[in-house]
């Protein structure tokens, strides 16, 4: 009866700790930084992923873009450029 009850606690406090103790806390995440723009009353927006990633979302749909499909522009001008020709194209 003894060994059942300390495996159960074993078991108790594993299950705990393994809960309590994630490798990602949300209380050091720092806060993501996006550019944004309006077309056609839809947002556009390009946010940082903080790993030389972004993800572009518009019309409802998100899509992850990388460092390089941005060909040196930066995220603000990125998403300027997307609504400009958006207001411009028929």
């Amino acid at each position: 009866m003894i060994k059942k009850c300390i495996l159960g606690m074993t078991l108790l406090a594993t299950v705990t700790f393994g809960f309590t103790s994630c490798s990602k806390d949300d209380d050091d995440a720092a806060e993501q930084i996006c550019e944004s723009c309006t077309l056609q009353s839809e947002t556009i927006e390009l946010c940082d992923n903080g790993d030389d990633t972004y993800t572009l979302t518009a019309g409802g749909e998100s899509e992850t873009i990388t460092k390089e499909e941005l060909s040196g522009v930066s995220p603000e001008d990125f998403v300027g450029l997307i609504c400009s020709l958006g207001e411009i194209a028929p």
